[in-house]
């Protein structure tokens, strides 16, 4: 009776207002003072589409997965969820933007296409609870706002190079949930499947798929907005004039730096992570990428399509390994290929980051906490001190310094703020993060 009582006490939370914290940081929000309180029997109405149309039966599974309680009414200024297309096309929105308004008597959300619809219903979905997969709320608070937003790339991809290993069909559609989640939409997957002409499909015998389930995963992948272009995706070039390798696919080209976005290689100290390739892409660096080079002329701003991240599976020993090495930098590249260029922001980033990560464990997702490499940023003062600042990828990191020369461990004196310190002091530093040491001893002197 005990066990039943909290059951039932958990079906009947409210869900308190949160800060949204949406990823990629969409392109125009303007925040109100409102409120918007979703009952979990919501109340959904469409317009311009049918009610049998993939998105709408996408929206409906989805709610109820969230464990909602939605059904389909006719449209009336009542509606809880307002899904439509417009009638005119809305310029400023092109093929995948789409406007979402959160106002206090319901949600609308509307689009030209129903590719808009669903990458705005992703939008909805980061304004919940984290935890409202596992966790049933009465109902949801929401923050009035108006969100317009749409790509700024066309090609948003991943590319998974299988190198012999063969990837469970769960597996990989865990790829493609999380992929449709940050709004990326193509997956190329190499070394394991591959076709003789146009209408015979090839199985390369190092891996274990046959045709049945290469449609399944195709099929099941288009209702998410991902394109599978394992059969279109020619050889990647070297660019001399940018040192970056380049794929032309149809009239565009799509970039795939290497360096900056390959994602089998270690994202923090190699002493503290897993089995990676050799070299370091942390989320930082990840995130400081812009697929479109520095001083591209009108040709390049015209026919850069977009980019890819990379990743080759011989480095990654099971499918939590690999979800590991995708996350959260795969969050990174969905900002850099979907985000405003000018609307990149690191603090902002790294701190939303934080937020999502509750949502990717609540999804049962593994992934990497970040890079504890201190970074510092020093300043002179006028009595000819340094003001030193430090600061982890990881927000929320703790911070234990010492400066006589001894090493620093969790009773040494812990960083809060920017500190004044002589030329020639030896500083040594340790960090730890939910309360767990994550990185070396650190020592700088102060020059």
């Amino acid at each position: 009776m005990l066990v039943m009582a909290l059951l039932l006490a958990g079906c009947w939370r409210t869900a308190p207002m949160t800060e949204p914290s949406i990823v990629p940081e969409p392109m125009f929000v303007v925040q109100k003072d409102g409120l918007c309180v979703l009952d979990r029997q919501v109340a959904v109405a469409v317009s311009g589409l049918g009610q049998n149309s993939p998105t709408v039966k996408y929206i409906m599974k989805s709610l109820r997965h969230v464990h909602m309680r939605p059904s389909l009414v006719a449209l009336s200024e009542e509606n809880d969820l307002m899904l439509m297309l417009n009638d005119t096309l809305n310029d400023e929105l092109g093929d995948e933007g789409y406007l979402l308004e959160v106002r206090h008597d319901g949600v609308s959300l509307s689009a030209n296409t129903e590719r808009g619809l669903f990458y705005g219903y992703q939008t909805l979905l980061q304004m919940l609870p984290a935890d409202v997969v596992n966790t049933t709320y009465r109902s949801v608070t929401l923050p009035e706002c108006t969100i317009l937003d749409r790509p700024r790339f066309e090609w948003r991809g991943l590319c998974i190079n299988l190198s012999g290993t063969a990837l469970g069909q769960k597996t990989l559609r865990k790829v493609v949930d999380v992929m449709a989640s940050y709004k990326l939409n193509r997956l190329c997957i190499e070394g394991g499947w591959w076709n003789a002409d146009s209408t015979n499909w090839m199985i390369d015998s190092l891996t274990a798929y046959n045709l049945s389930e290469i449609n399944d995963l195709r099929d099941y992948a288009a209702a998410m907005c991902v394109e599978l272009h394992w059969d279109t995706m020619p050889p990647l070039a070297h660019d001399a004039a940018t040192g970056l390798r380049m794929a032309r696919e149809g009239e565009g080209v799509v970039m795939q730096p290497d360096e900056q976005w390959s994602l089998d290689r270690y994202q923090a100290n190699p002493r503290f992570q897993p089995q990676a390739s050799d070299g370091l892409a942390t989320l930082g660096s990840v995130y400081a990428y812009d697929p479109m080079p520095k001083g591209a002329h009108d040709y390049a701003e015209t026919n850069i399509l977009g980019a890819q991240g990379v990743l080759l599976t011989d480095c990654t020993g099971d499918p939590r390994h690999m979800e590991y090495m995708l996350l959260p930098r795969l969050l990174a590249l969905s900002e850099c290929l979907w985000s405003p260029a000018g609307s990149k922001d690191w603090q902002r980033f790294r701190k939303r980051v934080e937020a999502h990560k509750e949502h990717l464990q609540a999804r049962g997702y593994n992934y990497c906490e970040g890079s504890f490499t201190p970074q510092f940023l020093a300043r002179r003062v006028d009595d000819g001190s340094m003001n030193i600042s430090i600061e982890t990828e990881v927000p929320n990191t703790y911070i234990f310094y010492t400066t006589d020369s001894t090493t620093p461990t969790r009773q040494s004196a812990i960083y809060l703020g920017p500190i004044n310190l002589q030329r020639g002091t030896h500083i040594k530093i340790l960090p730890v993060y939910k309360d767990v040491v994550r990185d070396s001893v650190y020592e700088f002197v102060i020059k």
